[in-house]
């Protein structure tokens, strides 16, 4: 923390002289504020206010209020920013395209899917930060908000009455959980105390997103609705001794946080 000695800002775990030649142990630190004040002389400086630089110059003379940037050069660095993270995530990929230009390869389905999937998500974001009225319509791009349900959902993965093979749908009254909604699935263990199987189709700790949400039943899909293919996973068997099987709310993600993921099964070809 910013304790002076004069004008010189001390640096804690570090040593130091005062004007007496008196050398004081790295560990002043550990000295009360009173003996730091009124014996040693030191003077404590309030550290300056923290701002996001992304969307602000800084603090007036006060600190009283935040001096804003102005906002259509913030969403030129967003849009900046977002294409960037695009040609990154097509990157991987691109050599499919070149091939398919040179030698007329046909572009796996997969390869396909995912890349229109990333460039679905671009401009779903893109188009919501042009739209953006103000900074903290950009800045909710960018911010997670908590879920219609904060608790884990517990349920019996055993139980065809539970779990749907012939719909794909998990059955839980009154789940709270809505579209888009992330969800963190884990088999937790079984009556030996060992991880349980899974429901067949779902990843343990894999992240989902809700999917065709009613009040006491839900799909699951590996995308969020912004990358155009959020269709839901296919379930294809109840899980062989997973009684005590959870799905966590993480939030809804803002648009900006979120992309295709490029081990979905959609996209590796599985």
């Amino acid at each position: 923390m910013p304790w002076k000695y004069g004008s010189v800002t001390l640096k804690e775990g570090s040593s130091w002289t005062d004007d007496n030649g008196i050398r004081h142990p790295t560990n002043w630190g550990i000295w009360t504020d009173t003996y730091k004040k009124d014996v040693i002389g030191l003077t404590w400086v309030d550290p300056p206010k923290t701002f996001n630089d992304e969307y602000y110059f800084g603090w007036n003379a006060d600190e009283s209020a935040l001096l804003p940037k102005p906002l259509a050069d913030i969403k030129t660095n967003k849009i900046s920013l977002a294409r960037q993270i695009v040609k990154n995530d097509l990157s991987e990929s691109d050599w499919y395209v070149t091939r398919k230009y040179e030698r007329d390869v046909a572009i796996p389905s997969e390869v396909s899917a995912y890349r229109t999937a990333v460039l679905t998500n671009y401009t779903s974001l893109q188009s919501a930060i042009n739209s953006a009225s103000d900074i903290d319509e950009l800045k909710a791009l960018y911010t997670s908000t908590n879920g219609a349900s904060q608790d884990a959902k517990s349920i019996d993965a055993t139980s065809s009455s539970v779990v749907s093979t012939s719909d794909d749908t998990i059955t839980i009254n009154g789940h709270g959980f809505v579209n888009d909604e992330a969800v963190y699935y884990s088999v937790g263990l079984n009556s030996d105390d060992n991880p349980a199987a899974v429901i067949g189709g779902l990843v343990d700790g894999y992240i989902y997103f809700v999917h065709s949400a009613t009040t006491n039943t839900f799909k699951l899909s590996e995308s969020h609705s912004n990358c155009g293919d959020a269709s839901a996973v296919n379930i294809s068997a109840l899980s062989s001794d997973g009684t005590k099987q959870t799905f966590t709310s993480l939030g809804k993600y803002g648009k900006g946080q979120t992309s295709p993921n490029k081990n979905a099964t959609k996209y590796d070809g599985s």
